[in-house]
């Protein structure tokens, strides 16, 4: 899906999306590209994350780790 498309979905700003795909949030690496059911998922993980008082440099810690246990 495309960025605005993720955006409608996930009910946030396509500027925000954006700076969570630069920052490495997101398993989309490239805000060029198209973004998937899983980046729809976590972007709604890395929100809530967000919402709730976390940074963006918490969450390139935690969110590595969270990764690791979803591919089990």
């Amino acid at each position: 899906m495309t960025l605005s498309e993720i955006a409608v979905q996930s009910g946030l700003e396509p500027e925000q999306i954006t700076a969570f795909t630069r920052a490495g949030l997101l398993p989309c690496k490239d805000e060029t590209g198209a973004y998937s059911d899983q980046d729809l998922y976590w972007l709604d993980m890395v929100n809530c994350f967000v919402e709730n008082g976390s940074s963006v440099e918490d969450l390139k810690t935690l969110l590595p780790l969270c990764e690791s246990k979803v591919e089990m």
